[in-house]
């Protein structure tokens, strides 16, 4: 009855029919929660960031780290999707949410900040719009979602349960206000974690089955781990990170996601990549795809003329000798 939501679109052509019913088999977030592990050899990022710097620019690990999230995101969509009332949806806007401690110490007050991204948003801008958000969460005695968080854990027990009990149900429905949604700090694309600041290893976190986010990422310490050089066999140590992956596997399929981390690696490896806007990232790999079907298209049109002139001397000679070329330069497409 109710599928219009404020913060996603109904995906009504879920072309695959397993993806359709796993909603109605797995009913919450953790029980269709995937683990990945994946570690990084920060050199790449480190010389980008002294690079940076003497330009005058502060860029940081998790600024780089919350970059590539955007444009992975953007550049494969179906990662920024979540499950609400059985239903599958497509996040209207890519939100990110981060905790920021006021202070390091243990007394020092947790707040989650909510930072909205979008395809034109470089790196520059990612640093800027994140640097912002704990600026004001520093600075201000309180935020409005804690505020309104406080104000709730006041109430008596029994009534705090019900008014929690009536939120899952404005939102399994989609009726959620929005005024709410963006009051309570669990709706976004991807929740990080950046155990790395304070001194922390990754580890796996749970997702949270209110909200919508799909994906939460720990951030750990660098270390050092040793590599084994492929060509010389030695071994040389290297400064890593490690990032931890829980991810609603009800958004996507296997394939879908392998391939979206292949996206992700490339940006982390390179971060010079990050500072294209995304849709400046997707229009130049667009341009790119349409001269490979050009390329190919216009092979195909010579190898046509070539056919045509097979009977002449010499030329069935020069077509296998084309073909054997195409398959030395291209295997994977040879037939």
């Amino acid at each position: 009855m109710f599928y219009k939501r404020s913060d996603g679109t109904l995906i009504k052509d879920v072309k695959d029919p397993i993806g359709s019913i796993m909603p109605f088999i797995m009913r919450g977030r953790n029980e269709s929660a995937v683990y990945m592990s994946r570690s990084y050899c920060v050199d790449n990022m480190q010389k980008y960031i002294r690079e940076q710097r003497k330009l005058g620019r502060r860029i940081t690990v998790f600024n780089i780290i919350s970059a590539t999230f955007l444009h992975t995101f953007m550049r494969r969509p179906q990662l920024n999707r979540f499950v609400a009332g059985r239903r599958l949806y497509q996040h209207n806007s890519f939100d990110i949410l981060y905790v920021v401690k006021t202070t390091m110490t243990d007394e020092g007050i947790e707040s989650i900040a909510k930072v909205k991204f979008d395809g034109d948003d470089s790196l520059q801008d990612v640093k800027e719009k994140m640097t912002r958000h704990i600026d004001e969460i520093k600075g201000a005695e309180s935020k409005d979602d804690d505020k309104f968080i406080g104000l709730v854990t006041k109430l008596p027990r029994s009534l705090l349960r019900f008014i929690i009990w009536i939120g899952r149900v404005l939102d399994f429905h989609g009726i959620m206000p929005k005024s709410l949604l963006e009051l309570i700090p669990l709706y976004s694309s991807v929740f990080l974690s950046h155990l790395g600041s304070i001194g922390g290893d990754a580890l796996f976190h749970h997702l949270y089955e209110f909200g919508t986010t799909s994906v939460f990422c720990t951030i750990g310490k660098i270390y050092m781990k040793p590599y084994r050089d492929i060509n010389t066999g030695e071994i040389t140590w290297k400064k890593t990170i490690d990032l931890n992956l829980t991810i609603d596997e009800r958004i996507c399929d296997g394939y879908y996601m392998i391939k979206s981390l292949e996206v992700f690696d490339a940006y982390i490896n390179n971060p010079a990549l990050l500072e294209m806007t995304p849709n400046e990232a997707i229009a130049v790999e667009e341009a790119k795809r349409l001269q490979r079907e050009k390329d190919r298209r216009d092979k195909q049109l010579a190898r046509r003329s070539k056919e045509e002139t097979a009977d002449e001397p010499n030329g069935r000679a020069h077509i296998i000798e084309d073909y054997w070329e195409e398959m030395m330069e291209h295997p994977a497409e040879g037939k």
